[in-house]
């Protein structure tokens, strides 16, 4: 397991960009998760670039963003999950446990 510490931080100025992505193609997150996801996204700061492995990629025409392809790392990771996740305002310390990745 890789635990990582960092804090909340509000999504990038506040524009709500993958709410809006997830709320009009709900299918297309679907189709990559497996699961109908909450609208948004818990962005962690975590202080250093983290790699990602791609599992899945979103690719931007399927979002009717076509130079947007979904996958990318970097030291904000953004979470989403299928419930909303209360009581965590910015600023909040959290840790995130992620699988190593060999």
């Amino acid at each position: 397991m890789i635990i990582l510490k960092g804090s909340v931080c509000p999504d990038a100025e506040g524009m709500k960009h993958f709410s809006r992505r997830m709320t009009q193609c709900p299918e297309v997150f679907e189709r990559a998760t497996g699961e109908r996801l909450y609208p948004g996204t818990l962005n962690v700061h975590v202080g250093r670039p983290i790699p990602v492995r791609e599992y899945f990629r979103i690719r931007g025409t399927e979002i009717n963003e076509p130079e947007q392809d979904l996958l990318h790392g970097d030291y904000i990771i953004e979470i989403a999950c299928s419930q909303k996740i209360p009581n965590v305002p910015p600023g909040t310390e959290v840790e995130i446990a992620l699988f190593p990745w060999d």
